[in-house]
């Protein structure tokens, strides 16, 4: 329920900064970003794997899942439009984004050399991590010259976390250690400082928090040894991010 309530203040406040750009806006502006994306904090820890412990049999549970996310890739879409404020130009936008990560290479060579995959005749696969952030914010350039026009931007708005299952297939023959999450969704914000080069294209480095998700087991794939004991793990989700801008 708090969930759809989050959703649908960001819808009513997108359509309210929509109908209000019309009259005294100078320049409509419609973006497309495509981003390199670095995990930071928890996402990025690693752990070390105990073969003689609770993930003998898979090395990542619900203890470790949301951690050791490998560098990914992200595409974003924004709207937005500009009003001169007599010091430089304000932009107020909307937009979402579309964030992947897989796990690191050193937790996929676990899974490709876990001694079980011989007896189960299949290789347990690792999660990956998806996340789509929907966010309304500020933007503030000013132009030092046509060429070289520097921003910094401010965004709050709210986070969509999905985590693919990992573990032996279910068509395997080890069919009880397949593991899939339930992550909630939570408020997030970000920042970016950049310049635009020209008018069409612009570079920024940018810092995205993606909120504090609390994941569960699902309750269609709950593992009967450990899912019922487990509690539910909270992991904080966040990201430095490289960014090119396309502006039309």
């Amino acid at each position: 329920m708090r969930k759809n309530n989050y959703l649908k203040c960001l819808c009513v406040a997108v359509a309210l900064l929509a109908t209000s750009f019309g009259a005294s806006a100078q320049q409509f502006e419609t973006s497309i970003y495509l981003n390199g994306i670095f995990p930071v904090g928890k996402f990025a820890r690693s752990y070390e794997y105990n073969p003689n412990g609770l993930n003998s049999f898979v090395p990542m549970d619900l203890e470790q899942v949301a951690t050791s996310a490998a560098p990914g890739l992200a595409a974003t879409g924004r709207f937005g439009a500009w009003f001169d404020v007599g010091f430089g130009q304000l932009l107020p936008y909307a937009e979402v984004s579309f964030m992947w990560n897989s796990t690191k290479g050193s937790i996929r060579s676990v899974y490709d050399n876990n001694v079980l995959n011989d007896s189960a005749k299949s290789v347990a696969v690792t999660p990956t991590y998806f996340n789509i952030p929907i966010t309304l914010g500020l933007k503030y350039r000013y132009d030092i010259t046509p060429i070289v026009r520097p921003f910094a931007e401010l965004g709050i708005g709210y986070d969509l976390m999905f985590i693919t299952s990992n573990g032996y297939p279910t068509n395997s023959q080890i069919t009880d250690k397949w593991y899939a999450y339930k992550p909630d969704g939570k408020l997030c914000w970000t920042a970016g400082i950049g310049t635009y080069l020209g008018e069409f294209v612009s570079v920024g480095l940018y810092y995205v928090g993606l909120g504090n998700h609390r994941i569960e087991y699902s309750s269609k794939a709950h593992i009967a040894d450990v899912g019922d004991w487990i509690p539910p793990s909270r992991r904080y989700i966040s990201q430095l991010g490289l960014r090119v801008g396309f502006h039309f």
